[in-house]
């Protein structure tokens, strides 16, 4: 079980550290998460908003996990939906489709215990059922918030200056959509994106973050911005792509 001072630690490191990476993980079978652990990854990101992992599924893979931090990408903001997650002994959440501040503050305040918050506590997993209700309660989560709407764009300033958030993470694919500009580090409209979240992040000593592709080029362009932490790629991007060279490769041994 993590404890309050594993949460200070994995903050410390991802506020002090750039590149640091985990994938994407789709999949709901705890044993992906656990072969994934070969691969070394600083962290594992468990998505929830666009595949069939629910909170049960969710609390097997932290098991999985080990002491390795997992950060779960929300459905949303849903406040019950928040509570359960963390119970389930996450290091942290990544919250997509923001747009104001209060948005903002609401995440803040649904992750968080009062005085600062409105989270309830449950004898969960992330209490130790119950029998490490002090040190629950003493923990504090990682809480990111996902910038790739027009409106969260444009409130990017603000929004980074609400107390209690620690991070700010990029969507290129549909920050590029919302904003109707090309994904492509050569398009000097979408650098521009990137670096105005980017400052505002730094400027309020906030945790970065972006997603790149497996692909070579992207993940390279990527990694020289310097973000605290890399989303890079995903378990099927992974698999397919393995199996597609070895394809390849057998296709030219045939010949």
């Amino acid at each position: 079980m993590l404890k309050a001072s594993d949460l200070e630690d994995f903050r410390a490191r991802l506020k002090s550290s750039t590149n640091l990476w985990g994938p994407l993980m789709t999949s709901r079978d705890p044993t992906f998460t656990e072969t994934i652990l070969q691969a070394s990854p600083d962290l594992i990101i468990a998505d929830m908003e666009h595949s069939l992992i629910e909170v049960q599924h969710l609390q097997d893979m932290c098991m999985a996990a080990g002491h390795t931090p997992i950060l779960a990408r929300m459905k949303g903001l849903e406040k019950n939906e928040i509570k359960k997650v963390l119970d389930t002994g996450v290091s942290g959440i990544i919250v997509p489709g923001i747009e104001t501040p209060k948005d903002a503050e609401d995440v803040v305040a649904y992750s968080m215990f009062a005085p600062e918050g409105k989270r309830g506590a449950g004898p969960g997993r992330a209490s130790g059922y119950g029998y490490g209700f002090g040190d629950y309660i003493r923990a504090r989560p990682v809480i990111i918030v996902q910038i790739e709407t027009k409106p969260a764009f444009d409130n990017v300033e603000k929004i980074a200056s609400i107390k209690g958030l620690d991070g700010l993470f990029i969507g290129p694919f549909d920050l590029s959509i919302a904003l109707q500009i090309e994904y492509s580090w050569e398009n000097s409209t979408f650098i521009a994106a990137i670096q105005r979240i980017k400052k505002a992040a730094v400027d309020h000593n906030l945790i970065t973050g972006m997603y790149s592709p497996l692909s070579t080029d992207l993940m390279t362009r990527t990694a020289s911005e310097n973000f605290s932490f890399m989303m890079l790629g995903m378990d099927r991007e992974a698999m397919t792509g393995a199996y597609a060279n070895a394809g390849k490769t057998l296709k030219i041994l045939k010949k």
